[in-house]
């Protein structure tokens, strides 16, 4: 499994999440199409070729903005995430949060 798999497009970190390690019932975002094919970052970033949100020049936008202050904590932190992966890269990101 490539570290890109456990990085979403909108920046949740996916490795820790038992249904995705245990492969229950989610793939991640990059792999699971009909489960999240309402996604808005998700269909954004592949349109725009992008590997994950933090790429775009636009980021944060205003979709991004109301879903990383919606409340849910998991939200809040994928901004921290995106703000982390664009400084080190996806590899060593993937490889500070495995610790």
């Amino acid at each position: 499994m490539s570290n890109l798999t456990k990085v979403s497009y909108c920046g949740i970190y996916c490795g820790t999440c038992k249904n995705f390690k245990q492969n229950a019932d989610c793939q991640g975002c990059r792999s699971e199409e009909e489960l999240l094919s309402d996604c808005p970052s998700r269909k954004c970033t592949i349109a725009r070729g992008l590997t994950h949100c933090g790429e775009c020049k636009e980021f944060p936008c205003d979709m991004m903005k109301e879903f990383y202050n919606d409340g849910v904590p998991m939200h809040e932190q994928a901004q921290k995430n995106t703000l982390r992966l664009n400084k080190v890269g996806i590899d060593k990101y993937v490889k500070e949060m495995e610790k």
